[in-house]
């Protein structure tokens, strides 16, 4: 695959950068998700070693 059929990855990552810009709630959202996450895996550890 040459390197104008493809996108390259200074495209993806601008490209994910604008997407992000115009939509804030949806970056808000992916964060708020993230931070869940972690904090079940957290959780999980801390309940598995006290069991």
């Amino acid at each position: 695959m040459s390197e104008q059929e493809g996108t390259t990855f200074l495209q993806w990552r601008e490209r994910v950068h604008d997407e992000a810009g115009e939509r804030p709630q949806m970056r808000l959202l992916m964060m708020v998700a993230a931070a869940v996450v972690m904090a079940g895996i957290v959780v999980g550890t801390i309940v598995l070693m006290l069991s």
